[in-house]
């Protein structure tokens, strides 16, 4: 594991393909992470309008194409010394909080090998992708635990986000390296088809998420570049 551990006594886990080794140079700043919604109505193969999760930013940054009122989609800045792993859950705190943590864990799912390194280009640097599934009730009232920096938007389909204004180009962005590569396709292939290939997002032995965001917020973020 990198310095930024799950828990006490935490253990390795198996994550998707997210983590690495340690010797290996990690060239991304960031990681986007795209939930697709499964309906409950329909199959793998006959899904075509995907229903994404969306946020709305309540913030400004400009190192990372963020404008205050963005619809976009959870993302987090790597920390120093940060696996990808780490990084998604720090991306996750936009998603939900603890209140959610138990139900959360029995509907969100990563697919192993499915992960997209520097997928989208952000400004000068470049941002992971993950695709992650979720099977829970499409109305749960999800509410990020990084409340200072986003608000929930709901479930939106592909063709809804890309017919508006106030998109972050990040998630435009990811959702056109989506359907060139058919990343969520293949995300729910696997759900459907190839249980062995799906993972829980959160592990049993991951305990709180605000403790694990407090202790992350120690460390500083990979510095940006500007273009």
């Amino acid at each position: 594991m990198s310095r930024l551990e799950l828990g006490s006594g935490a253990t390795p886990y198996i994550d998707g393909g997210l983590r690495h080794p340690e010797a290996e140079k990690i060239k991304s700043v960031a990681i986007g992470v795209l939930i697709v919604g499964v309906d409950p109505g329909r199959s793998g193969n006959s899904q075509r309008d995907h229903l994404f999760w969306t946020i709305r930013e309540l913030n400004s940054r400009e190192e990372t194409q963020k404008t205050a009122g963005q619809i976009s989609v959870p993302a987090e800045t790597r920390k120093i010394g940060e696996d990808r792993y780490s990084n998604l859950l720090g991306a996750l705190t936009e998603f939900c909080n603890d209140g959610d943590l138990d139900y959360i864990r029995k509907h969100l799912f990563i697919v192993d090998k499915l992960f997209k390194e520097r997928g989208i280009p952000l400004n000068g640097n470049f941002a992971d992708l993950s695709i992650l599934v979720y099977d829970g009730d499409l109305s749960y009232p999800f509410s990020p635990l990084n409340a200072k920096e986003v608000c929930s938007n709901g479930w939106l389909s592909r063709a809804d986000i890309l017919g508006r204004q106030g998109v972050r180009s990040g998630l435009r962005q990811a959702l056109e390296l989506d359907m060139r590569e058919g990343l969520t396709i293949e995300a729910l292939q696997a759900y459907y088809g190839q249980s062995e290939r799906v993972k829980p997002a959160f592990p049993l032995n991951f305990k709180l998420m605000e403790e694990f965001y407090r202790r992350r917020e120690t460390f500083s973020d990979v510095p940006l570049t500007k273009c």
